[in-house]
């Protein structure tokens, strides 16, 4: 199936994410923060990366780690989901949503909200991929 990089600090979600979609035939590597980001993604060659926002370096390391990536010609081409919690843990009195992405702001091709059912995750992992 796909190559599918995981950025993401907390463990039990990774090991989560990784049991479903290696159950589901994909391969897939884990990054557990956004340092040296551009070198890791260039060696693991992934079709699809999966991006946390909050990381402990920065509370905003996701949304900084979507714009390097986008602008960047060699992996700016790879889809990227956001998978955030953002919206319950933050202080802040708006919300991300689908509607927020846009070029600058917050370069991706999909976000969805932690948790996430599997079924759903895997419906748009699968338009995701069908799409590029």
């Amino acid at each position: 199936m796909a190559r599918i990089l995981i950025i993401d600090d907390d463990q039990d979600i990774t090991d989560n994410l990784s049991m479903i979609l290696e159950s589901t035939g994909h391969e897939v590597a884990i990054k557990g923060d956004t340092s040296h980001l551009l070198d890791e993604v260039r060696a693991f060659h992934p079709d699809l990366i999966i991006l946390d926002i909050m990381m402990p370096e920065d509370s905003q390391a996701g949304f900084k780690a979507a714009r390097l990536l986008n602008q960047d010609a060699e992996v700016g081409r790879i889809p990227v989901l956001i998978l955030s919690a953002v919206n319950q843990r933050s202080n802040l009195s708006f919300g991300f949503s689908e509607s927020d992405i846009s070029s600058d702001f917050m370069p991706v091709e999909a976000f969805i909200e932690k948790p996430v059912e599997p079924r759903v995750l895997i419906q748009k992992i699968d338009q995701l991929l069908f799409r590029s």
